[in-house]
């Protein structure tokens, strides 16, 4: 029988960060300072475990969760936040959080893996875990030029290049106040056209400039038409894949087919700076989908899974639960 897994709690941002630096699957979403400020924004509680085999530190597991007498988990707005261990010691250490979980009081947690950790559906299934497989959309930057990026778009896309530069669309860097204006708008006019209400509160804008000002490795652009400020983009640059967050374009330009524009400027600055790919992060729907396949983008899947402890009967009745106080919420 091989050393057991064990999970301890860091306060310190240095030793989180270098074990997710060793990691193939990190994300700028793994990061200290990323998860202390969402979870700043939201209210959120966050579990900083570091995962040891044998005594020797191997990885991190971020747990987030909504503060309470009996936690519950939360459903971030951004994914892939879950264990980063070597692939060899992901079923084990998915065994032995559901252990931690029962000495912990936490009932179920909800988290993603990187889209590097695939396990099989039979590994998941001994470790006593439910998952679900979503997608997301990466575009290789490894060994690529400016000339190709723009030649592994398709036809359309490259047309909305021309098209956004006859439209006098340029993209810049994010001038100060334009993130604070631009990004919450951007954002709810995203979800409302899904018919929901965006996830993020007023001032998400301003939290993000205030936290990425001092920072080189993330991007924020603006797109700008004929003069005026259309849009933002964010991208989360801490990692060798880029991870391109959250932005976008306001529906009323969309005739200068600025969007094109913003996107491919965040793939020449990952590209510049020497990342190996970005993630566009998400899939949303088939439209969104079309869009990032367009830039180049191949799909990947990764996997969201629910951990519990519980019996199956029970576990039921607390997802369901949960489910219904998240629509509530």
């Amino acid at each position: 029988m091989g050393a057991p897994i064990r999970f301890s709690t860091t306060s310190d941002p240095r030793e989180w960060n270098a074990l997710v630096a060793t990691s193939p699957g990190a994300t700028g979403f793994h990061d200290w300072s990323w998860l202390q400020l969402q979870s700043e924004i939201f209210g959120w509680r966050f579990i900083p475990l570091v995962v040891s085999h044998g005594g020797t530190p191997i990885g991190v597991f971020p747990l987030l969760l909504h503060p309470g007498a009996i936690p519950r988990p939360v459903d971030p707005p951004f994914p892939f936040v879950g264990p980063l261990v070597p692939e060899e010691h992901l079923f084990d250490t998915l065994r032995a959080f559901r252990s931690w979980q029962l000495r912990h009081g936490v009932p179920i947690a909800r988290f993603d893996l990187s889209p590097v950790m695939t396990p099989s559906d039979a590994e998941l299934q001994r470790s006593g875990a439910e998952w679900s497989v979503d997608r997301t959309y990466v575009v290789d930057l490894a060994g690529v030029s400016p000339e190709q990026l723009v030649a592994g778009m398709n036809r359309n896309a490259r047309r909305s290049l021309r098209d956004a530069e006859r439209n006098a669309v340029e993209v810049r860097p994010a001038a100060p106040g334009e993130t604070t204006t631009f990004l919450p708008r951007v954002l709810s006019e995203s979800y409302e056209v899904r018919g929901v209400p965006s996830p993020y509160p007023d001032d998400i804008g301003a939290r993000i400039e205030q936290w990425a000002a001092d920072r080189d490795d993330v991007y924020i652009g603006a797109a700008v038409v004929a003069g005026e400020t259309s849009g933002v983009i964010v991208a989360l640059g801490s990692q060798p894949v880029v991870s391109v967050w959250a932005g976008g374009t306001l529906r009323e330009h969309r005739s200068a087919n600025p969007s094109t524009s913003l996107y491919h400027d965040v793939l020449r600055w990952s590209l510049d700076r020497g990342h190996t790919a970005a993630d566009l992060v998400g899939r949303v729907d088939d439209g969104i989908a079309r869009f990032k396949t367009a830039l180049g983008a191949t799909e990947r899947s990764y996997a969201t899974i629910t951990s519990s402890p519980l019996p199956r009967a029970a576990r039921t009745a607390a997802v369901s639960l949960w489910q219904r106080t998240q629509r509530r919420s």
